[in-house]
């Protein structure tokens, strides 16, 4: 893949096809420069873990190599050290990716290393009594989605509470492993008072399921949540069904938007919507985040989740979920 396309016949012998030509010389020893410095990226990867050992060390000295932001050269004209700047930032994130890729993406990790040293990492066991206890409202609807989640464990029992308050602090004191939550409409969007529930009580989404609401095609997202990801539980192995990885995150972080997509692409993450919510925290201040669903089926999300634990420290994981 070129970065300019000049094999166009129509131009031979114009000013423009010498340009495109040179442009192309000029590529061929970009690849070739390009080329070894992934083979020293890769070599960099290996040094910091063997230098680092521990995953915490290893982050440390990932985070103190990210670039500076400056061009690196003097002799670089001031017309053109913007453009440069550009340039070289975008190539830095990628190498960053695969700075990130060779450690955490199976090589000096074992596949679930990431998820002991990250956001989604957990300590949280559900006592026997709890353990695949549902807890949800009383109604039709949520009585069509119990069951509809009901059939991914092999002993559930169903917890009815009466108010969303209780639902959410039964898993959050441990009393039920899950919860049922109603997170999105097709005719309102994402669910701003419940996403602020899930933010308020550290929940996190491990299913979801759409439920037709009435004969006009409307339908409401429902969330089954937990205190954790249980990426481990059986019925995240299915190769059939659908992957997300969901996220809140706020682009005052040293992470720009921009960059946290760019990131997903190139971990072969797809984005699926973005949405901006108004969140009040705990300490009752209102606060805007974008909220961001990628598909991950063919991703590497390992890679992923492993850059945003050090480039992006603050961002708040949703979820790592199944689509029923």
């Amino acid at each position: 893949m070129g970065l300019i396309y000049s094999n166009i016949p129509e131009l031979d012998g114009s000013d423009t096809e010498i340009s495109l030509s040179n442009l192309s010389a000029l590529e061929s020893e970009l690849e070739s420069v390009l080329e070894r410095r992934i083979a020293h990226i890769w070599e960099l990867a290996d040094a910091v873990v063997k230098d680092g050992g521990d995953a915490d060390i290893i982050k440390s000295i990932i985070l103190s190599i990210r670039s500076d932001d400056t061009c690196g050269s003097e002799s670089i004209i001031d017309e053109n050290a913007a453009d440069i700047r550009a340039l070289f930032s975008k190539i830095s994130l990628a190498e960053r990716l695969m700075i990130f890729r060779a450690i955490f993406g199976g090589r000096g990790f074992d596949k679930k290393g990431i998820y002991k040293h990250s956001a989604l990492a957990s300590d949280f066991i559900p006592s026997a009594d709890a353990s695949e206890k549902i807890a949800y409202l009383k109604n039709s609807y949520n009585d069509v989605v119990y069951s509809r989640f009901a059939e991914l464990f092999s002993s559930p029992r169903a917890m009815y509470l009466n108010t969303v308050n209780d639902v959410c602090e039964s898993v959050f004191n441990g009393d039920s492993e899950y919860c049922i939550l109603p997170i999105e409409t097709s005719h309102d969007g994402k669910l701003s008072s419940f996403y602020g529930m899930i933010f308020k009580y550290g929940l996190k989404i491990n299913a979801v399921c759409d439920v037709d609401n009435n004969a006009d095609g409307d339908c409401t997202k429902y969330a089954l949540l937990s205190k954790k990801v249980v990426f481990e539980h059986p019925f995240m192995r299915s190769k059939q069904k659908n992957k997300y990885f969901e996220l809140i995150y706020n682009d005052t972080d040293a992470l720009s938007l921009n960059d946290m997509l760019i990131s997903a692409e190139l971990c072969s993450l797809r984005l699926r919507r973005i949405d901006t919510l108004s969140i009040v925290s705990k300490d009752t201040v209102e606060s805007l985040y974008f909220c961001s669903v990628f598909k991950i089926n063919e991703g590497d999300i390992q890679t992923f989740i492993s850059f945003l634990t050090v480039d992006c420290p603050n961002f708040i994981p949703v979820g790592l979920y199944l689509q029923i």
